[in-house]
């Protein structure tokens, strides 16, 4: 009976054990988006200080290539969309 008790002990351990793990993935991740979602953020106000005359500049591999100010700020709303939905459905 012991030893019964002992094996469904063990059970349980492993699936909490799981859990933790589980729960350790999910908080990295969510730390990850909160971190990109601040970032976008605050792109997005330092491209809501500029106007037309303004050069935007997009880093691609190892190369700066200009960018047209209208398409800089789309790029950064779909982000945000995007991390915001990824949040909520890690909420859910």
């Amino acid at each position: 009976m012991a030893e019964a008790i002992q094996k469904k002990l063990q059970a349980e351990v492993e699936k909490y054990t799981l859990m933790q793990k589980d729960v350790s993935k999910s908080m990295a991740a969510r730390q990850k988006l909160e971190t990109q979602l601040t970032d976008n953020n605050i792109v997005k106000e330092e491209l809501g200080l500029l106007n037309s005359t303004n050069t935007v500049y997009k880093l691609i591999g190892p190369v700066l290539v200009k960018q047209d100010l209208d398409e800089a700020k789309a790029t950064v709303s779909k982000r945000l969309e995007y991390i915001n939905g990824e949040i909520g459905t890690r909420q859910s």
